[in-house]
């Protein structure tokens, strides 16, 4: 899937500079840098390595707090009674791995069908 980068706010930008200082301290020590020398090939497999968590993190995080938070009102279907059976398992691969969450499901008592709520709650399906 092709990703066109999404402009973000002056106070996301701001919070991601500070993050930046903090993971150049993790990354590089107590300098925040890398040895004089190093190649800026190897700087921007850090900060890739880095950002692609950090996007897969986000999602992932994202995901599974919709998920909890889906409405009861999802989980219903003219004409038949919903019971909640809990969660199934999702993974999707993104550009930036693997991402998992649980996903709520229940069971159609009269057709005794497993039911998953339709709409797209993380945009997968259309």
């Amino acid at each position: 899937m092709a990703f066109r980068k999404k402009a973000l706010s002056f106070d996301t930008q701001a919070r991601l500079r500070e993050i930046a200082e903090e993971i150049r301290s993790l990354l590089y020590g107590e300098t925040g840098c890398p040895e004089w020398g190093t190649r800026f090939s190897e700087i921007e497999a850090d900060g890739m390595s880095v950002g692609l968590e950090l996007a897969r993190l986000v999602m992932e995080q994202s995901v599974e707090e919709q998920a909890d938070r889906m409405p009861a009102s999802k989980m219903t279907i003219e004409g038949d009674e919903v019971v909640a059976t809990g969660g199934e398992t999702r993974e999707l691969q993104t550009e930036a791995g693997s991402v998992k969450w649980e996903q709520p499901c229940g069971y159609q008592k009269k057709s005794r069908k497993a039911f998953f709520p339709s709409d797209p709650g993380t945009g997968t399906g259309g």
